[in-house]
């Protein structure tokens, strides 16, 4: 599966423009002009979501009332497609403030070969792994940084997962108020209960899949000799019960599925020192190597899951790597169409040497 064409409508800061791709694809330009943008609307149309937005209006050019990112998507290599003989699939975004022509509408609005869609149909035909200079602080940053890469992961191959989230993170909201009345006396403590049991219903789903996604990676074949160690919060009606009491008198729930994490160890054969911690003693170019080892866990999941390979998106990330990440990264080119953005003069001069039929588009 390949996406063959873009074009943007009133995003961002994009008025009205497209954009062509072939297999390995360089967007050049300064910083701020909108490399990331483009690579956030093919996001879009393969997560429904954004990975910077903190809510859908951002995404709209500030003049209009409404955006729209539409894809064009070569289906060749795409098995059991609708009806057997499209070779493409027009997949298209719409974005709202909530209101259109005066009437209230869906924030997102989702279509297929312009048939409109609910959002987990139109999630069935596009998939992309993005890899930015954010994630280079998967290993060093917060635990909610590296629950966020399991969520992104797992709800793009699995409905019930994402379903299970959007349920837990809304029961999640409701019991910690509730924890806060009840410490005020304005709810009995029997009021929990239906909370409760929905929260460790969800729960188990949640951590299930990543424990899955978690022994996925394990098995990934990497250079440098990483090990991965899941830390869930594990959550049941009888631990909720032991935390209770603490929970009523800090007003919100200290365990569950928002207080996992996992850790990256690593080797030292010659020292004969097994699982040192990544974070503690690994250096900075040791740390982005467990990051990059974590990237390719997740094309290689998602590839597994869904029986095609990803598009990759690689957002300014080479020149914030060294010459042997750097390396690994590129081969990876052969297997996967990519899509690069850089305001980096060299990163251009670089790929120009060394990638064969490089598609360049500078802003």
């Amino acid at each position: 599966m390949l996406i063959k064409s873009l074009a943007l409508q009133n995003f961002r800061n994009f008025t009205l423009t497209s954009f062509s791709f072939t297999k390995t694809n360089l967007i050049f330009g300064a910083n701020g002009i909108g490399k990331t943008s483009i690579i956030e609307a093919i996001y879009l149309l393969a997560s429904a979501d954004s990975f910077r937005a903190g809510r859908v209006e951002e995404m709209i050019r500030l003049e209009a009332d409404l955006g729209r990112v539409q894809g064009l998507i070569d289906l060749e290599d795409l098995e059991n497609s609708e009806d057997g003989e499209s070779e493409e699939l027009k997949l298209e975004a719409m974005l709202t403030r909530g209101m259109v022509q005066g009437k209230k509408t869906q924030y997102r609005l989702f279509s297929v070969n312009d048939i409109r869609r609910r959002k987990k149909d139109f999630l069935a035909f596009f998939k992309a792994v993005v890899f930015r200079p954010e994630d280079l602080r998967l290993v060093e940053g917060s635990p909610a940084r590296r629950r966020s890469f399991l969520d992104s992961a797992l709800s793009m191959v699995s409905q019930d997962y994402d379903a299970a989230l959007s349920r837990y993170e809304q029961t999640l909201k409701r019991r910690n108020r509730l924890l806060q009345k009840v410490n005020e006396g304005k709810e009995s403590v029997e009021a929990l209960n239906f909370w409760n049991l929905n929260l460790v219903k969800n729960g188990e789903i949640l951590q299930n899949q990543r424990s899955n996604f978690i022994d996925f990676i394990r098995e990934v074949v990497f250079p440098f000799e990483l090990n991965i160690e899941y830390e869930p919060s594990l959550i049941s009606e009888r631990r909720l019960t032991e935390h209770l009491e603490k929970e009523i008198m800090l007003g919100h729930s200290l365990i569950g599925p928002h207080k996992d994490d996992f850790s990256l160890k690593f080797s030292q054969e010659e020292k004969g020192i097994n699982d040192l911690s990544l974070l503690a003693y690994g250096s900075r170019g040791q740390q982005r190597l467990g990051v990059l080892w974590l990237k390719i866990a997740e094309l290689q999941f998602l590839t597994d899951k869904i029986g095609y390979q990803p598009v990759l998106l690689l957002d300014d990330i080479l020149s914030e790597l060294d010459v042997h990440s750097k390396d690994m990264v590129l081969s990876l080119l052969a297997n996967y169409q990519t899509i690069l953005t850089t305001a980096d003069a060299d990163v251009l001069t670089d790929l120009r040497e060394r990638v064969k039929d490089l598609n360049i588009t500078i802003l």
